[in-house]
């Protein structure tokens, strides 16, 4: 059977799902470090826990673009079985 023609896809949208958690983890580590070494607020703690949240609302939507062709997948697949 050929490959999927749905799999680059899924795979491409599972690299970038891999990719942001990897920035999301660096982000909140240089945020806690900035914590840990200042005793006031800084200036960069702020746009850095915005970028993190920025990047978990991608994280979600990109899991939800992946679920849905998962799912979109599944219902073309069980569709060719039937036939």
């Amino acid at each position: 059977m050929a490959e999927n023609p749905a799999s680059d896809v899924i795979q491409k949208l599972q690299a970038e799902l891999r990719g942001r958690r990897v920035e999301a983890e660096r982000l909140r580590i240089e945020a806690d470090d900035l914590r840990a070494m200042v005793g006031k607020p800084d200036p960069r703690l702020e746009r850095l826990e915005a970028e993190v949240r920025r990047l978990r609302e991608e994280l979600a939507e990109t899991r939800d673009q992946r679920d849905e062709l998962f799912a979109g997948v599944r219902s073309a697949l069980d569709k060719l079985e039937k036939n």
